[in-house]
């Protein structure tokens, strides 16, 4: 039996014991003492409708294209759950797979991974030659690859160590940059020192900044909608179709990240069909809410397709850009 209070712990509103709740705030009049149990069943009620709603939503959304979007739009708003709580959920899921599988030193890494890599020389083809004369053509390529690989490296070092030397001025430092074909015009050295010293740090920027960047985007989405389907529903109804698209396509990249993580080899297939699998939800998705004839539908996806890929690509190199300037 709950232990009734005379005050509320959350707004002091004096209460009489008969009271189960506040009139005030609405909290339940009971003592602070709270069971695991009851804690855990109020979080997931609270913050993830885990009770009955969650097993609601998910077969619409996972396997019914558009019927979550219908029915929000229709006014069903307490069947399922809420499109920014699912949005929040599932990009919370899709960035936190990619801080786990992105590797920190991403672009050092990437160069040395690059550069490293040896000549299939199984698949040469060599013809007219005894086997000493393949025996040195063998060596000859390997000695070549090895300067190369090792002249990449000495280059990558050397460009940090230009950047970390407090004595060389900019001026200086983009005329070493000349001189080793390294120099991008257009952008003040300090930020190129900068990116060099802090190439670890710019991956994690880049990482941390993009679910910004992809929720300021979703009014364009939107508003693509909007424009291609002007006659047949308002803007707020398109925002509530691209929060549930981009839901649904977090949970699919999401769990091809974590297949890839864990099938190594396997990362073209992967990639392949997850990729289509969004592209048929959202196209049956399109056909179910705004009730076009398949080809008129199409045409309108590839269309959606062409225009959020241009501005979003155009987005990704503004966030990078700006993550380069913050490091």
């Amino acid at each position: 039996m709950k232990n009734k209070l005379t005050s509320c712990l959350n707004c002091g509103e004096q209460l009489d014991t008969d009271q189960n709740y506040c009139p005030n705030c609405g909290q339940e009049n009971s003592d602070k003492k709270l069971a695991l149990g009851a804690f855990l069943k109020d979080f997931f009620s609270n913050y993830l409708s885990f009770d009955t709603i969650l097993f609601k939503t998910l077969n619409p959304f996972i396997f019914k294209p558009g019927k979550l979007t219908k029915a929000f739009n229709e006014g069903k708003r307490r069947r399922y759950i809420n499109p920014i709580r699912m949005y929040l959920i599932f990009s919370l899921f899709y960035f936190f797979m990619i801080s786990l599988t992105v590797p920190k030193d991403l672009i050092d890494s990437g160069l040395k991974s690059f550069i490293n890599k040896k000549p299939d020389l199984d698949s040469l083809k060599i013809e007219n030659f005894d086997s000493t004369g393949v025996q040195q053509l063998i060596k000859k390529v390997e000695q070549n690859k090895a300067v190369n690989q090792e002249d990449s490296l000495n280059k990558w070092a050397t460009l940090k160590y230009w950047a970390a030397d407090e004595t060389l001025s900019d001026e200086e430092f983009e005329a070493n940059l000349n001189k080793v074909g390294g120099n991008i015009e257009g952008i003040p050295a300090h930020y190129k020192r900068s990116f060099l010293l802090n190439s670890s740090m710019f991956t994690y920027l880049a990482i941390r900044n993009l679910p910004v960047m992809m929720f300021f985007f979703l009014p364009v989405f939107a508003l693509i909608l909007l424009i291609l389907f002007y006659k047949k529903r308002y803007f707020i109804e398109h925002l509530i179709h691209g929060l549930h698209l981009h839901a649904f396509a977090y949970f699919v990249y999401g769990l091809a990240i974590l297949l890839i993580s864990l099938f190594s080899g396997a990362e073209d297939w992967i990639i392949f069909l997850s990729f289509v699998w969004v592209s048929t939800y959202t196209s049956f998705s399109i056909k179910r809410l705004y009730q076009n004839s398949w080809a008129k539908s199409v045409f309108k996806f590839f269309s959606l397709g062409f225009l959020y890929f241009v501005l979003l690509s155009f987005g990704l190199l503004l966030e990078l850009y700006i993550s380069f300037l913050t490091l």
